[in-house]
Protein backbone atom coordinates (compact mmCIF):
# COMPACT_ATOMS: atom_id res chain seq x y z
CA UNK A 1 0.00 0.00 0.00
CA UNK A 2 1.85 3.64 -0.62
CA UNK A 3 2.36 6.29 1.91
CA UNK A 4 -0.69 8.29 1.12
CA UNK A 5 1.66 11.41 2.47
CA UNK A 6 4.00 12.55 4.40
CA UNK A 7 3.65 12.27 8.59
CA UNK A 8 2.69 15.26 10.35
CA UNK A 9 5.42 17.09 13.02
CA UNK A 10 3.00 19.64 14.06
CA UNK A 11 2.18 20.10 17.95
CA UNK A 12 -0.91 17.67 19.48
CA UNK A 13 -3.17 20.64 19.70
CA UNK A 14 -3.28 21.04 15.92
CA UNK A 15 -3.18 17.40 15.31
CA UNK A 16 -6.26 16.99 17.13
CA UNK A 17 -7.93 19.99 15.40
CA UNK A 18 -6.44 18.48 11.97
CA UNK A 19 -5.52 22.17 11.29
CA UNK A 20 -1.89 22.90 9.74
CA UNK A 21 0.86 24.12 12.81
CA UNK A 22 3.43 25.99 12.31
CA UNK A 23 5.80 24.17 14.39
CA UNK A 24 6.83 26.95 16.85
CA UNK A 25 8.95 26.60 19.71
CA UNK A 26 8.45 25.75 22.70
CA UNK A 27 4.42 26.66 21.67
CA UNK A 28 3.00 27.28 18.28
CA UNK A 29 1.24 30.82 17.64
CA UNK A 30 -1.52 28.81 16.28
CA UNK A 31 -2.71 27.38 19.81
CA UNK A 32 -2.36 31.06 21.10
CA UNK A 33 -4.56 32.80 18.57
CA UNK A 34 -7.08 30.07 18.97
CA UNK A 35 -7.28 30.45 22.95
CA UNK A 36 -6.29 27.28 24.12
CA UNK A 37 -2.63 26.12 25.59
CA UNK A 38 -0.51 24.32 23.45
CA UNK A 39 0.14 20.89 24.48
CA UNK A 40 3.80 20.47 22.67
CA UNK A 41 5.60 18.37 20.48
CA UNK A 42 5.24 14.27 20.80
CA UNK A 43 8.73 12.64 21.08
CA UNK A 44 8.10 9.65 18.62
CA UNK A 45 9.74 10.04 15.32
CA UNK A 46 8.28 8.49 12.35
CA UNK A 47 10.36 6.74 9.82
CA UNK A 48 9.54 5.33 6.11
CA UNK A 49 10.90 1.88 5.71
CA UNK A 50 11.84 0.75 1.77
CA UNK A 51 11.67 -3.15 2.13
CA UNK A 52 11.24 -4.91 -0.76
CA UNK A 53 8.66 -7.86 -1.03
CA UNK A 54 10.22 -10.95 -1.26
CA UNK A 55 9.31 -12.09 -5.13
CA UNK A 56 7.07 -16.14 -4.85
CA UNK A 57 8.27 -18.01 -7.57
CA UNK A 58 6.06 -18.42 -10.58
CA UNK A 59 4.87 -21.66 -11.63
CA UNK A 60 4.35 -22.98 -15.30
CA UNK A 61 1.42 -24.28 -16.62
CA UNK A 62 1.65 -26.93 -19.55
CA UNK A 63 -1.79 -28.03 -21.16
CA UNK A 64 0.12 -30.89 -23.22
CA UNK A 65 -1.52 -34.49 -23.16
CA UNK A 66 -1.26 -36.04 -19.96
CA UNK A 67 0.63 -39.41 -21.39
CA UNK A 68 3.67 -37.09 -22.53
CA UNK A 69 3.61 -34.70 -19.64
CA UNK A 70 4.42 -37.76 -17.63
CA UNK A 71 7.47 -38.62 -19.31
CA UNK A 72 8.40 -36.00 -20.04
CA UNK A 73 8.08 -34.69 -16.28
CA UNK A 74 10.17 -37.41 -15.30
CA UNK A 75 13.02 -36.83 -17.40
CA UNK A 76 13.13 -33.40 -16.75
CA UNK A 77 13.39 -33.59 -13.34
CA UNK A 78 16.24 -36.46 -13.08
CA UNK A 79 18.30 -34.48 -15.36
CA UNK A 80 17.87 -31.09 -13.55
CA UNK A 81 18.42 -33.35 -10.61
CA UNK A 82 21.79 -34.28 -11.14
CA UNK A 83 22.99 -30.44 -12.60
CA UNK A 84 21.76 -29.35 -9.63
CA UNK A 85 23.83 -31.47 -7.73
CA UNK A 86 27.38 -31.04 -9.43
CA UNK A 87 26.16 -27.06 -9.16
CA UNK A 88 25.98 -27.46 -5.43
CA UNK A 89 29.47 -28.93 -5.60
CA UNK A 90 31.10 -26.32 -7.84
CA UNK A 91 29.42 -23.03 -6.02
CA UNK A 92 30.24 -21.89 -2.80
CA UNK A 93 27.61 -22.42 -0.16
CA UNK A 94 25.00 -19.17 0.11
CA UNK A 95 24.32 -18.01 3.78
CA UNK A 96 20.74 -18.32 5.02
CA UNK A 97 18.88 -15.46 4.71
CA UNK A 98 16.37 -14.36 7.47
CA UNK A 99 12.66 -13.72 6.74
CA UNK A 100 12.19 -9.62 7.27
CA UNK A 101 10.61 -9.69 10.89
CA UNK A 102 8.28 -5.93 11.32
CA UNK A 103 10.39 -3.32 12.88
CA UNK A 104 9.51 -3.20 16.75
CA UNK A 105 8.48 0.22 18.33
CA UNK A 106 9.90 1.46 20.96
CA UNK A 107 8.15 2.78 23.87
CA UNK A 108 10.28 5.65 24.31
CA UNK A 109 9.48 7.72 27.52
CA UNK A 110 7.92 10.83 27.06
CA UNK A 111 9.32 14.28 28.70
CA UNK A 112 7.45 15.04 32.02
CA UNK A 113 5.52 18.28 31.38
CA UNK A 114 5.99 20.83 34.23
CA UNK A 115 2.39 21.06 35.66
CA UNK A 116 0.93 24.13 34.67
CA UNK A 117 -1.72 26.32 36.65
CA UNK A 118 -4.86 27.50 35.45
CA UNK A 119 -5.08 30.50 34.11
CA UNK A 120 -9.06 31.08 35.58
CA UNK A 121 -8.04 29.40 38.72
CA UNK A 122 -4.67 31.67 39.27
CA UNK A 123 -7.13 35.04 38.50
CA UNK A 124 -10.14 34.07 40.28
CA UNK A 125 -7.55 33.60 43.33
CA UNK A 126 -5.90 36.86 43.01
CA UNK A 127 -9.70 38.94 42.43
CA UNK A 128 -10.87 37.12 45.59
CA UNK A 129 -7.73 37.90 48.32
CA UNK A 130 -7.38 41.38 46.43
CA UNK A 131 -10.66 43.05 45.79
CA UNK A 132 -13.66 40.58 47.67
CA UNK A 133 -14.39 41.19 51.65
CA UNK A 134 -15.04 38.54 53.83
CA UNK A 135 -18.59 38.39 54.56
CA UNK A 136 -18.44 38.49 58.73
CA UNK A 137 -22.51 37.48 59.01
CA UNK A 138 -23.46 40.63 61.14
CA UNK A 139 -25.58 42.55 58.29
CA UNK A 140 -22.40 45.11 57.27
CA UNK A 141 -22.42 45.25 53.94
CA UNK A 142 -18.86 44.69 52.40
CA UNK A 143 -17.26 44.79 48.76
CA UNK A 144 -18.62 42.31 46.43
CA UNK A 145 -19.11 39.77 49.69
CA UNK A 146 -21.98 37.93 47.72
CA UNK A 147 -20.38 36.81 45.16
CA UNK A 148 -19.53 33.15 46.84
CA UNK A 149 -23.23 32.96 47.43
CA UNK A 150 -24.09 33.84 43.59
CA UNK A 151 -20.72 32.12 42.12
CA UNK A 152 -21.48 28.25 40.57
CA UNK A 153 -18.20 26.70 39.70
CA UNK A 154 -20.37 24.21 37.68
CA UNK A 155 -22.08 26.17 35.54
CA UNK A 156 -19.15 27.94 33.05
CA UNK A 157 -22.14 30.20 30.72
CA UNK A 158 -23.72 31.94 33.89
CA UNK A 159 -23.45 35.74 33.64
CA UNK A 160 -22.36 36.12 37.60
CA UNK A 161 -19.33 33.72 36.37
CA UNK A 162 -18.31 34.72 33.24
CA UNK A 163 -18.48 38.06 34.37
CA UNK A 164 -16.34 37.33 37.58
CA UNK A 165 -14.12 35.77 35.30
CA UNK A 166 -13.70 38.91 33.11
CA UNK A 167 -12.99 40.81 35.91
CA UNK A 168 -10.75 38.62 37.84
CA UNK A 169 -8.47 37.96 34.15
CA UNK A 170 -8.33 41.76 33.51
CA UNK A 171 -7.35 42.36 37.29
CA UNK A 172 -4.69 39.62 36.77
CA UNK A 173 -2.85 41.13 33.54
CA UNK A 174 -2.95 44.58 35.14
CA UNK A 175 -0.97 42.67 37.94
CA UNK A 176 1.20 40.23 35.78
CA UNK A 177 1.04 41.31 32.68
CA UNK A 178 0.18 38.12 30.63
CA UNK A 179 -1.19 38.99 27.47
CA UNK A 180 -3.08 36.17 27.09
CA UNK A 181 -5.12 37.04 30.66
CA UNK A 182 -6.33 39.88 28.40
CA UNK A 183 -7.09 38.21 25.75
CA UNK A 184 -9.47 35.92 27.26
CA UNK A 185 -10.88 38.74 29.46
CA UNK A 186 -11.99 40.53 26.17
CA UNK A 187 -13.30 37.16 25.08
CA UNK A 188 -15.31 36.60 28.60
CA UNK A 189 -16.65 40.54 28.44
CA UNK A 190 -18.22 40.20 24.88
CA UNK A 191 -20.00 36.88 26.17
CA UNK A 192 -21.34 38.68 29.40
CA UNK A 193 -22.71 41.44 27.13
CA UNK A 194 -24.48 39.36 25.06
CA UNK A 195 -25.87 36.96 27.42
CA UNK A 196 -26.85 39.95 29.65
CA UNK A 197 -28.87 41.99 26.50
CA UNK A 198 -31.02 38.54 26.64
CA UNK A 199 -31.48 38.48 30.31
CA UNK A 200 -32.43 42.03 30.48
CA UNK A 201 -35.74 40.84 27.99
CA UNK A 202 -37.46 39.33 30.34
CA UNK A 203 -38.81 41.14 33.74
CA UNK A 204 -37.96 37.83 35.87
CA UNK A 205 -34.74 37.84 35.11
CA UNK A 206 -33.89 41.38 34.66
CA UNK A 207 -34.89 42.07 38.33
CA UNK A 208 -32.94 39.18 39.93
CA UNK A 209 -30.04 40.35 41.78
CA UNK A 210 -27.29 38.33 39.56
CA UNK A 211 -28.22 41.14 36.90
CA UNK A 212 -27.09 43.71 39.31
CA UNK A 213 -24.16 41.78 40.50
CA UNK A 214 -23.31 41.42 36.53
CA UNK A 215 -23.65 45.03 36.23
CA UNK A 216 -21.43 45.97 38.99
CA UNK A 217 -18.89 43.66 37.89
CA UNK A 218 -18.97 45.14 34.18
CA UNK A 219 -18.89 48.48 36.21
CA UNK A 220 -15.42 47.34 38.17
CA UNK A 221 -14.38 46.03 34.71
CA UNK A 222 -14.33 49.28 33.41
CA UNK A 223 -12.24 50.57 36.40
CA UNK A 224 -10.05 48.41 36.00
CA UNK A 225 -9.71 48.78 32.07
CA UNK A 226 -9.33 52.55 32.43
CA UNK A 227 -11.95 53.57 30.24
CA UNK A 228 -14.68 54.21 32.61
CA UNK A 229 -13.60 57.85 33.37
CA UNK A 230 -15.55 60.20 30.56
CA UNK A 231 -17.24 57.30 28.62
CA UNK A 232 -20.56 57.87 27.48
CA UNK A 233 -22.10 54.21 27.19
CA UNK A 234 -21.89 54.13 31.54
CA UNK A 235 -24.13 51.43 33.12
CA UNK A 236 -25.81 54.21 35.30
CA UNK A 237 -28.97 53.98 33.70
CA UNK A 238 -29.50 50.66 33.31
CA UNK A 239 -28.83 50.32 37.63
CA UNK A 240 -30.66 53.16 37.90
CA UNK A 241 -33.77 51.37 35.78
CA UNK A 242 -33.32 48.09 37.60
CA UNK A 243 -33.16 49.51 41.11
CA UNK A 244 -36.00 51.92 40.64
CA UNK A 245 -37.75 48.83 39.72
CA UNK A 246 -37.71 46.49 42.18
CA UNK A 247 -38.13 49.59 45.05
CA UNK A 248 -37.46 49.23 48.86
CA UNK A 249 -37.15 45.43 48.50
CA UNK A 250 -34.15 45.87 47.38
CA UNK A 251 -33.04 46.09 50.60
CA UNK A 252 -35.20 42.96 52.02
CA UNK A 253 -32.31 40.94 52.17
CA UNK A 254 -28.84 41.04 52.84
CA UNK A 255 -27.22 40.62 49.57
CA UNK A 256 -29.73 43.08 48.09
CA UNK A 257 -29.09 45.69 50.78
CA UNK A 258 -25.02 44.84 50.05
CA UNK A 259 -25.98 45.01 45.72
CA UNK A 260 -27.81 48.75 46.54
CA UNK A 261 -25.11 50.14 48.61
CA UNK A 262 -22.80 49.30 45.78
CA UNK A 263 -24.97 50.60 43.16
CA UNK A 264 -25.87 53.80 44.72
CA UNK A 265 -21.78 54.72 45.27
CA UNK A 266 -21.63 53.86 41.61
CA UNK A 267 -24.54 55.87 40.94
CA UNK A 268 -22.63 58.98 42.86
CA UNK A 269 -19.46 58.18 41.29
CA UNK A 270 -21.21 58.62 37.34
CA UNK A 271 -23.10 62.07 39.21
CA UNK A 272 -19.41 63.41 40.49
CA UNK A 273 -17.68 62.52 37.39
CA UNK A 274 -20.25 64.20 35.06
CA UNK A 275 -22.07 66.89 37.19
CA UNK A 276 -25.55 64.48 36.17
CA UNK A 277 -27.97 64.42 39.30
CA UNK A 278 -30.00 62.17 37.31
CA UNK A 279 -29.29 58.47 38.53
CA UNK A 280 -28.34 59.58 42.35
CA UNK A 281 -31.23 58.37 44.32
CA UNK A 282 -33.45 55.47 42.78
CA UNK A 283 -36.48 55.38 43.80
CA UNK A 284 -35.57 57.51 46.87
CA UNK A 285 -35.24 54.88 48.60
CA UNK A 286 -31.98 56.08 50.74
CA UNK A 287 -34.03 59.09 51.64
CA UNK A 288 -36.78 57.13 52.98
CA UNK A 289 -35.22 54.40 54.51
CA UNK A 290 -32.70 56.43 55.70
CA UNK A 291 -35.06 57.89 58.11
CA UNK A 292 -34.29 54.40 60.02
CA UNK A 293 -30.90 53.38 59.11
CA UNK A 294 -28.04 55.77 59.72
CA UNK A 295 -26.44 53.65 57.21
CA UNK A 296 -28.47 54.46 54.57
CA UNK A 297 -29.03 58.33 55.85
CA UNK A 298 -25.68 58.88 55.10
CA UNK A 299 -25.75 57.35 51.43
CA UNK A 300 -28.77 59.76 50.98
CA UNK A 301 -26.68 63.05 52.58
CA UNK A 302 -24.16 61.78 49.99
CA UNK A 303 -26.25 62.34 47.54
CA UNK A 304 -28.11 65.31 47.91
CA UNK A 305 -24.17 66.78 48.32
CA UNK A 306 -23.41 66.18 45.45
CA UNK A 307 -26.52 67.75 44.30
CA UNK A 308 -25.96 70.81 45.79
CA UNK A 309 -22.33 71.21 44.87
CA UNK A 310 -23.48 70.77 41.38
CA UNK A 311 -26.23 73.83 42.12
CA UNK A 312 -23.30 75.86 43.72
CA UNK A 313 -21.46 75.25 40.59
CA UNK A 314 -23.70 76.71 38.53
CA UNK A 315 -24.12 79.97 40.45
CA UNK A 316 -20.68 80.45 40.10
CA UNK A 317 -21.02 80.11 36.70
CA UNK A 318 -23.44 82.74 36.56
CA UNK A 319 -21.28 84.73 38.88
CA UNK A 320 -18.48 84.94 36.37
CA UNK A 321 -20.90 85.43 33.44
CA UNK A 322 -22.67 88.66 35.61
CA UNK A 323 -18.94 90.03 36.22
CA UNK A 324 -18.19 90.30 32.42
CA UNK A 325 -22.02 91.30 31.05
CA UNK A 326 -23.76 94.85 30.86
CA UNK A 327 -25.35 96.12 34.02
CA UNK A 328 -28.57 95.17 32.26
CA UNK A 329 -27.99 92.21 32.36
CA UNK A 330 -27.09 91.94 35.67
CA UNK A 331 -30.51 94.00 37.01
CA UNK A 332 -32.46 91.16 34.89
CA UNK A 333 -30.70 88.20 37.12
CA UNK A 334 -31.01 89.91 40.19
CA UNK A 335 -34.45 87.41 40.99
CA UNK A 336 -31.82 84.52 41.53
CA UNK A 337 -31.03 86.21 44.88
CA UNK A 338 -33.12 85.00 46.67
CA UNK A 339 -32.88 81.14 45.21
CA UNK A 340 -28.75 81.73 46.30
CA UNK A 341 -30.26 82.20 49.87
CA UNK A 342 -32.07 79.34 50.46
CA UNK A 343 -29.54 77.18 48.43
CA UNK A 344 -26.99 78.37 50.99
CA UNK A 345 -29.35 77.77 53.63
CA UNK A 346 -29.27 73.80 52.63
CA UNK A 347 -25.85 74.13 52.46
CA UNK A 348 -24.97 75.12 56.20
CA UNK A 349 -28.20 72.51 56.96
CA UNK A 350 -26.53 69.47 55.81
CA UNK A 351 -23.34 70.60 57.45
CA UNK A 352 -25.47 70.56 60.67
CA UNK A 353 -26.86 67.29 59.29
CA UNK A 354 -23.35 65.81 59.63
CA UNK A 355 -22.71 66.73 62.96
CA UNK A 356 -25.85 64.76 63.59
CA UNK A 357 -25.37 61.72 62.27
CA UNK A 358 -21.70 61.52 64.03
CA UNK A 359 -23.38 61.99 67.09
CA UNK A 360 -26.13 59.03 66.06
CA UNK A 361 -24.14 56.79 63.96
CA UNK A 362 -22.01 55.97 67.39
CA UNK A 363 -25.31 54.51 68.92
CA UNK A 364 -26.35 52.71 65.99
CA UNK A 365 -22.96 50.78 65.11
CA UNK A 366 -22.84 49.66 69.15
CA UNK A 367 -26.29 48.04 69.35
CA UNK A 368 -26.16 47.01 65.62
CA UNK A 369 -23.18 45.87 64.63
CA UNK A 370 -21.27 43.86 67.62
CA UNK A 371 -17.26 43.92 68.08
CA UNK A 372 -16.98 47.07 65.48
CA UNK A 373 -15.33 50.02 65.62
CA UNK A 374 -17.29 53.12 66.43
CA UNK A 375 -17.64 56.43 64.32
CA UNK A 376 -16.40 59.30 66.19
CA UNK A 377 -17.25 62.80 65.82
CA UNK A 378 -15.10 65.18 63.15
CA UNK A 379 -11.45 65.49 64.11
CA UNK A 380 -11.52 62.38 66.36
CA UNK A 381 -10.62 59.77 64.25
CA UNK A 382 -6.69 60.19 64.67
CA UNK A 383 -7.00 59.87 68.59
CA UNK A 384 -6.09 56.55 68.58
CA UNK A 385 -8.79 55.42 71.25
CA UNK A 386 -10.57 52.94 68.80
CA UNK A 387 -9.70 50.27 66.42
CA UNK A 388 -11.33 50.53 63.25
CA UNK A 389 -12.61 47.51 60.97
CA UNK A 390 -11.84 47.93 57.60
CA UNK A 391 -15.36 48.30 56.61
CA UNK A 392 -16.24 51.06 59.02
CA UNK A 393 -13.12 52.96 58.01
CA UNK A 394 -14.15 52.83 54.38
CA UNK A 395 -17.95 54.13 54.82
CA UNK A 396 -16.15 56.92 57.73
CA UNK A 397 -14.02 57.83 54.44
CA UNK A 398 -17.15 57.76 52.38
CA UNK A 399 -18.92 60.13 54.69
CA UNK A 400 -15.99 62.35 55.35
CA UNK A 401 -15.03 63.02 51.44
CA UNK A 402 -18.95 63.93 51.24
CA UNK A 403 -18.41 66.64 53.77
CA UNK A 404 -15.04 67.93 52.51
CA UNK A 405 -16.41 68.29 49.05
CA UNK A 406 -19.43 70.21 50.88
CA UNK A 407 -17.02 72.64 52.27
CA UNK A 408 -14.46 73.34 49.59
CA UNK A 409 -17.43 74.12 47.04
CA UNK A 410 -18.92 76.48 49.67
CA UNK A 411 -15.49 77.63 50.28
CA UNK A 412 -15.28 78.45 46.22
CA UNK A 413 -18.03 80.04 46.25
CA UNK A 414 -17.01 82.49 49.12
CA UNK A 415 -14.26 83.25 47.31
CA UNK A 416 -16.01 83.93 44.21
CA UNK A 417 -18.49 85.87 45.64
CA UNK A 418 -15.30 88.01 47.35
CA UNK A 419 -14.11 89.05 43.75
CA UNK A 420 -17.67 90.20 43.13
CA UNK A 421 -18.21 92.51 46.68
CA UNK A 422 -15.21 95.22 45.12
CA UNK A 423 -17.44 96.01 43.07
CA UNK A 424 -21.21 96.04 44.84
CA UNK A 425 -19.57 96.57 48.32
CA UNK A 426 -22.65 98.22 49.70
CA UNK A 427 -24.86 95.54 48.20
CA UNK A 428 -23.24 92.68 49.96
CA UNK A 429 -21.80 93.91 53.06
CA UNK A 430 -23.95 91.89 54.73
CA UNK A 431 -22.93 88.55 52.91
CA UNK A 432 -19.40 89.85 53.76
CA UNK A 433 -19.70 89.96 57.62
CA UNK A 434 -21.25 86.36 57.12
CA UNK A 435 -18.53 84.84 55.27
CA UNK A 436 -16.14 86.91 57.50
CA UNK A 437 -17.33 84.38 60.47
CA UNK A 438 -17.77 81.49 58.70
CA UNK A 439 -14.72 80.92 56.60
CA UNK A 440 -12.31 79.91 59.74
CA UNK A 441 -14.74 77.66 60.94
CA UNK A 442 -15.25 76.17 57.50
CA UNK A 443 -11.43 76.27 56.89
CA UNK A 444 -11.12 74.10 59.98
CA UNK A 445 -13.19 71.30 59.06
CA UNK A 446 -11.53 70.78 56.23
CA UNK A 447 -8.33 70.10 58.10
CA UNK A 448 -10.48 67.73 60.47
CA UNK A 449 -11.87 66.10 57.67
CA UNK A 450 -8.66 65.55 55.54
CA UNK A 451 -6.95 64.24 59.01
CA UNK A 452 -9.98 61.84 59.70
CA UNK A 453 -9.48 60.30 56.39
CA UNK A 454 -5.61 60.09 56.48
CA UNK A 455 -6.33 58.65 60.01
CA UNK A 456 -8.46 55.64 58.13
CA UNK A 457 -6.84 54.99 55.20
CA UNK A 458 -4.43 52.19 57.33
CA UNK A 459 -7.36 50.93 58.64
CA UNK A 460 -9.14 50.28 55.53
CA UNK A 461 -6.17 48.75 53.94
CA UNK A 462 -5.85 46.24 57.07
CA UNK A 463 -1.93 47.94 57.51
CA UNK A 464 -2.08 47.68 61.34
CA UNK A 465 0.84 46.59 63.19
CA UNK A 466 0.47 44.53 66.14
CA UNK A 467 0.14 47.26 68.95
CA UNK A 468 -2.73 48.65 67.07
CA UNK A 469 -0.68 51.54 65.36
CA UNK A 470 -0.28 52.14 61.59
CA UNK A 471 2.27 49.50 60.13
CA UNK A 472 4.30 50.98 56.58
CA UNK A 473 1.72 52.56 54.56
CA UNK A 474 2.08 55.53 57.14
CA UNK A 475 0.56 58.51 55.85
CA UNK A 476 1.90 61.94 57.25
Amino acid sequence: MVFPGRFSSGCLRCRQRKVKCDEGKPTCRRCYNYGKPCLGYTDEFHFRHSAQKPKSPTVTIDTAAPNTTNAISVATTSQQTRENDRDKDKAPAKPTKRLPQPPIRRKSLGIIRQPVQSYDDMSLCYFVRRFVSPDEGDGFPGHFSFLPSLFNHHNDGGLVETATLSVAQLAAFNHLGNEELRTRSLRNYGRVIKGLQQSIQSDAQALDDSVIATILLLCTYKDFSGEGLGDPNEHASGLFYLLERRGPSQIATRRGAELFLLALLRLQIYSFLHGDDTYTDPGAIATVIGIFDPLLRALAMMSRTLSLRHRLFQFIQDEIFQQGSSPSATSDNSNSAEEERLLLQECFDMLDGFNAWDCEAATYWQNTFEGRGVPTMLGEMGSGKTHYDAETACIMILVRSARLILLQSMLLYQTTLQTAQAEHQDEYSSYQAMWAQCVPVLECDVRKCVDDMLASVPYALGDIDSNGGEGRYHID
